[in-house]
C-alpha cells in the first residue's frame, strides 16, 4: 500500500473535521449562489442595459462558483491548509479552470443527450443478445437498463474520472491536464469505496429526502416545516459529502509527497 493510502479514510474525514470554517463557507456561499442564480434567470434583457447586467451577473456567479470549489480542491492538497492561499492559487489558474469546467460540462451534455436515444439503445442491445436470451428479456427491461446505465455515466462515472483532473488544475494550472497522478484514485479500491459512500450520502439520500411525500394528512404549516427541514438536511448532507470527496481526491492523487514531508522528522544534531 502506498504512503498516501495509509489510514486513508480516517485522515480524509479528519481533514474535513478540522476544516469546519471551510464547510460553513460552502454552506453559506453555495446557498447564496443558488439564490443569485435563481434571480439571474428572472432578469429581463429587453434593453441593452439589462442585457449587460445579465452578462455581468452571470460572469460573477460563474467566477465565484468556480473559485470556491477550485480553492476547496487546492485546500485539501496542501499542508498546512490555508483557504485564503488556496483562493489566490485558484484565481491565478482561473483560465485553466474555466477550460476544465467547459470540458467537464460538455461531456455531461453529450451524455445527457443519450437519454433521448435510450429506446434505440435498448432496442439495439436486445437485438444483440443471443437468441436463447432474447426471448426471456422484454424490451421494456432492456430500455430501463439502458436508461439506468446512462444515469450511471452521468451522475457517477464521468464525475469521478474528471474531478481529480480539476483538483490538479486548481493547484497546478494547465500542467494539471498533463499529469498521470490524476488517475491514481481510480486504481485505489479504498477510494472507490469512500466515493460510493459519499455518492449515497450526498446524492441518493438528498434526492429521497427532497422528493419524499407525506403519508399522513397534515396542515399546510406542518407540511411546509417538513419540507424545509428535509431540504435543509438534504443540503447539509450534499455539502458534507462534497467536502469529503474533495478531501479524498486531494489525498489519493499526489498527496504522497506532502504526506511524507509531514511525517518527516528533523534529525537531531550529533553531539560533538
Amino acid at each position: 500500500m502506498s504512503i498516501r493510502m495509509q489510514s486513508f479514510e480516517r485522515e480524509t474525514l479528519n481533514a474535513v473535521w478540522q476544516s469546519k470554517s471551510v464547510w460553513l463557507a460552502h454552506v453559506v456561499v453555495n446557498a447564496a449562489l443558488m439564490l443569485a442564480f435563481f434571480y439571474w434567470l428572472k432578469i429581463h434583457d429587453s434593453n441593452g442595459g439589462m442585457f449587460a447586467l445579465t452578462v455581468i451577473w452571470g460572469l460573477v456567479i460563474a467566477f465565484v462558483t468556480l473559485s470556491l470549489h477550485a480553492a476547496t480542491f487546492d485546500f485539501f492538497r496542501h499542508s498546512p491548509r490555508v483557504f485564503t492561499s488556496s483562493l489566490r492559487r485558484a484565481a491565478s489558474h482561473i483560465v485553466a479552470l474555466l477550460i476544465w469546467a467547459v470540458m467537464f460540462g460538455y461531456v455531461l451534455w453529450l451524455i445527457a443527450h443519450l437519454w433521448n436515444y435510450d429506446e434505440q439503445i435498448g432496442g439495439w442491445a436486445r437485438h444483440a443478445l443471443p437468441g436463447f436470451l432474447r426471448g426471456h428479456v422484454s424490451p421494456r427491461s432492456v430500455i430501463s437498463a439502458a436508461t439506468a446505465f446512462i444515469g450511471f455515466l452521468f451522475f457517477f462515472l464521468w464525475p469521478i474520472i474528471f474531478l481529480p483532473i480539476g483538483s490538479l488544475v486548481a493547484s497546478k494550472g494547465f500542467r494539471g491536464f498533463f499529469t498521470a497522478v490524476a488517475f491514481r484514485p481510480l486504481r485505489e479500491v479504498r477510494f472507490w469505496a469512500l466515493y460510493i459512500v459519499c455518492f449515497v450520502v450526498g446524492g441518493y439520500l438528498p434526492h429521497k429526502l427532497a422528493w419524499m411525500t407525506p403519508t399522513k394528512s397534515s396542515s399546510l404549516s406542518a407540511q411546509t416545516w417538513s419540507m424545509l427541514i428535509r431540504l435543509g438536511l438534504a443540503y447539509l448532507l450534499l455539502v458534507t459529502a462534497w467536502m469529503v470527496v474533495c478531501s479524498a481526491i486531494g489525498r489519493a492523487t499526489d498527496g504522497e509527497v506532502e504526506i511524507a514531508s509531514e511525517k518527516r522528522e528533523p534529525v537531531a544534531a550529533l553531539p560533538v
